[in-house]
């Protein structure tokens, strides 16, 4: 068991989010990568035809964030769209590795899919250009520019 640092609630072991409050639990750190030759890349919102521009270098955590619970995403998806669409205060993160983007689940309530296709929690998966990215039923396209 683990107790969470904010509320002190108990938790499994393997939990990655606090199951009271929702705030995550520190991830181990990896090393900063220097993606010299990453090509440039967004997340755009299908709908408002808004860009989230990614960075190569960080790890982009992608939500709605809890601005009470002490949560707040890299890329914070806003307005009641993203509520009834079921994205998850911490939901997903998008990171590149040697000049490769990947998405990961972060154990979201309503899953993270790509291009259809529901993504396993804490698994990476690679993401090309074009790709259809899906928070709940959020719907983002992945692109490089």
């Amino acid at each position: 068991m683990k107790y969470c640092a904010q509320c002190g609630a108990e938790n499994l072991a393997d939990a990655v989010f606090c199951e009271a409050c929702g705030r995550p639990f520190e991830a181990s750190q990896r090393p900063p990568t220097i993606n010299v030759k990453a090509p440039r890349a967004v997340l755009e919102d299908v709908m408002l035809k808004e860009a989230y521009p990614l960075v190569p270098d960080l790890e982009m955590m992608l939500g709605r964030g809890d601005e009470d619970a002490g949560l707040a995403p890299d890329i914070r998806l806003s307005g009641q769209a993203v509520v009834s669409a079921g994205v998850s205060r911490m939901h997903a993160k998008v990171f590149c590795r040697d000049d490769v983007y990947y998405v990961v689940d972060m154990g979201s309530t309503n899953s993270t899919f790509l291009n259809g296709k529901r993504l396993v929690p804490q698994e990476e998966s690679r993401l090309s250009d074009g790709d259809e990215v899906r928070l709940g039923r959020y719907l983002l396209t992945f692109r490089e520019l």
